[in-house]
């Protein structure tokens, strides 16, 4: 059951949407002006927000700018008289999830409240990733070569208009990248629109993405910004073959095109499940985000960064993480990332009851089961040792893999290593193919 906030000063409009919503089976809090909501979202948590534009005291367009400066996890619809379209646009381009116009149509409305309150996990992961993916000084932590590159990459291409392509795993910060292109390029004053193909029904994904006669779609609030397609292989076929020709006539794609995946597109491709040439058209800047188990290095810091955001808002001392703990989080395979990483030193935090985090106030599942025994430290010093060289190795054959464009044999004599084993060591590092 979502939790939603309605602000109109009409109380007939307070009442219409909160009967709606209550049959949807949700809770609906009601505030009379923008004051009032801003006083209610700075003291609870709400999963979507639906405001008037034009109120006493705080307007729709001035709580819009409260929440995405403070509370940007919260999706916000905008309640428009027809007369006021323009600015309803104009807000989405400022970053309202939607509008809705009155008089309410009510199919309209519940299909874009129900994509709101889908969208606000996304959304919610989404503020996560990009308060600890996480920049110091507006660079990405991580002081592994991978990221090093990922950033330069991001300086490089940041004030292209080349479409880019964000490839990894669920949790990596795919989407935090893409925010990073568009507000280090020439773009940041322009609209950042996000599409949440996830959370759009595929019946929907042409209305969402093209428009309609009555309302813009994406690409349209997108002009002269970014356009950013979050997880782009759920796109049906048909909505492929619209993409990609928009994407192939210049003047039908006012935007940058920044999409992501979390699927291997090449896979899909190959079982008729995504289109060749749309993968080609935005695969024109590829970047590959690596999960947290192939850069086991940046472990320590972001676990120094996840402690002093969780110590702050938890109101504890705890400063730092033990040997034996940090062990243990470095020989764990993070299948959820960051994201799980930040996770459990939120959970550490909580029970730790000294500054200093230890084996004890880690999440059972990080040894396997709350009941398995747990490894020594002579155990976890093992096996720390070995991902350290196993990074070395990789990132020795990663060098000479480069500098051979690629070619297995070269890179071997380079190494001074049989062609056979230098293949295997590829397969068993996961080393992506390099040209």
């Amino acid at each position: 059951m979502a939790k939603i906030l309605i602000v109109d000063d009409e109380e007939s409009v307070r009442r219409v949407l909160s009967i709606q919503i209550r049959r949807m089976g949700h809770h609906s809090v009601e505030a009379v002006n923008g004051a009032d909501a801003w006083t209610k979202i700075l003291a609870e948590p709400f999963d979507t927000v639906i405001t008037d534009l034009k109120m006493p005291e705080m307007d729709g367009l001035e709580l819009l700018q409260r929440i995405r400066n403070q509370k940007p996890h919260i999706p916000v619809i905008m309640i428009t008289a027809h007369g006021t379209i323009d600015t309803a646009v104009e807000a989405m381009k400022r970053g309202a999830f939607d509008y809705v116009t009155k008089p309410f149509n009510q199919d309209e409305f519940l299909k874009t409240l129900d994509r709101a309150i889908r969208s606000a996990e996304s959304i919610a992961k989404e503020f996560q990733r990009s308060r600890s993916f996480l920049r110091q000084e507006e660079k990405i932590i991580g002081s592994t070569d991978e990221m090093e590159r990922v950033y330069s990459l991001i300086e490089q291409v940041s004030n292209s208009d080349s479409n880019v392509l964000i490839t990894g795993e669920a949790g990596t910060g795919k989407e935090v990248v893409a925010r990073l292109l568009h507000d280090k390029s020439e773009r940041r004053s322009l609209p950042l629109v996000r599409a949440y193909l996830s959370a759009c029904p595929v019946e929907e994904q042409g209305n969402q993405l093209f428009g309609t006669e009555e309302k813009p779609g994406w690409i349209s609030l997108a002009e002269k910004g970014t356009l950013y397609i979050d997880e782009v292989g759920a796109l049906s076929l048909e909505m492929q073959a619209r993409l990609f020709d928009a994407l192939a006539a210049a003047d039908r794609m006012p935007c940058r095109v920044v999409a992501s995946t979390d699927f291997n597109l090449l896979e899909k491709i190959d079982r008729g499940a995504f289109r060749k040439d749309l993968f080609y058209s935005l695969n024109v800047v590829p970047m590959y985000i690596p999960p947290l188990r192939e850069r086991t290095q940046d472990i320590e810091p972001l676990v120094d960064h996840f402690l002093k955001i969780f110590s702050k808002k938890f109101s504890k001392t705890v400063s730092r993480i033990d040997d034996d703990a940090l062990f243990q989080l470095v020989q764990y395979p993070w299948p959820g990332n960051i994201r799980e990483l930040e996770n459990c030193i939120e959970y550490s935090v909580n029970v730790a009851e000294s500054p200093v985090i230890s084996r004890e106030n880690l999440p059972p599942h990080l040894f396997g089961s709350p009941l398995a025994p747990r490894k020594n430290w002579e155990d976890s010093a093992h096996d720390v040792l070995r991902l350290k060289i196993e990074a070395l190795e990789k990132e020795t054959i990663l060098e000479a893999l480069q500098s051979s464009q690629g070619d297995l044999l070269r890179a071997s004599q380079k190494l001074g290593v049989p062609p056979s084993l230098l293949e295997e060591k590829v397969k068993s590092l996961k080393i992506q193919a390099v040209r």
